[in-house]
């Protein structure tokens, strides 16, 4: 079995992201609107997933790492949530056929999909999960977010807090290549103690970043009609300036 991709940074991950999130006022409503079941690719530690079992959906939450799904489950469980977690990525996850009224793809999971040709397969496996007329969305970095070489080899702190009595600081440090369209993400996590002790821990990523046009070519050759394409959560207009970009789209008819 390979090694849990996040094994390192589930720990810190609930400190850095906290609870709800401003994307929660996008999703909630999306899958109110098209029902269950629900899966979530890529829930992590549930920072989604718990919501949208809280408002009753049936909730399938996907994530490769055992790390991250430990902690959704003992707060699931805490909560008596009756979620389905399921170790795994798309493609290859052994999803049922036709199961899911509703696929989600939240905050760069998509991205996490790096490999030639892995973001389409991805989205065809998702299709195939989907049942007729099922929707789906993902939600990825927009035109005013993407890469950016200047920055390459900069550390920046994105995250100062506390774990635990401890204090954390989170520091972000890339490597943009537009040319394949990559990030190379290194994420160093420094806790400190009371009495000044010091740990570091580091954790690396590769991230594709896609298009607009990629994304709406990818969905059509799975078999899925592009609905609405959205610059932030609030729905607004897809700008040079959009710091997201939000796809949702329908599983066509299938031949008989």
């Amino acid at each position: 079995m390979a090694a849990d991709p996040y094994a390192i940074d589930a720990p810190c991950y609930d400190a850095v992201h906290g609870e709800g999130g401003e994307d929660l006022d996008f999703w909630l409503p999306f899958v109110a609107e098209h029902g269950g079941p629900v899966l979530e690719v890529g829930a992590g530690t549930g920072r989604i997933a718990l919501p949208l079992a809280r408002a009753g959906h049936a909730v399938t939450a996907l994530d490769p790492s055992p790390a991250m799904l430990a902690i959704a489950r003992e707060r699931a469980s805490t909560e008596g949530l009756p979620l389905t977690f399921l170790e795994g990525r798309l493609p290859g996850a052994g999803l049922p056929p036709a199961a899911f009224a509703t696929v989600i793809l939240p905050n760069d999971v998509l991205l996490a999909c790096s490999a030639p040709g892995e973001q389409a397969a991805a989205l065809r496996a998702a299709a195939t999960a989907l049942a007729p007329h099922g929707r789906l969305a993902l939600d990825v970095a927009g035109p005013g977010h993407w890469l950016d070489p200047e920055g390459n080899g900069e550390s920046i702190l994105a995250f100062s807090g506390e774990l635990e009595g401890e204090s954390l600081a989170v520091w972000h440090t890339r490597h943009d290549d537009i040319p394949a369209q990559t990030r190379r993400l290194r994420i160093r996590y420094e806790l400190t103690s009371a009495d000044g002790a010091l740990r570091t821990t580091a954790s690396e990523h590769v991230l594709r970043y896609v298009t607009r046009t990629e994304i709406a070519s990818m969905l059509d050759s799975a078999g899925l009609r592009v609905l609405d394409v959205w610059g932030d959560y609030s729905l607004g207009a897809l700008t040079n300036a959009s710091e997201r970009l939000m796809v949702t789209a329908e599983l066509a008819e299938r031949s008989s």
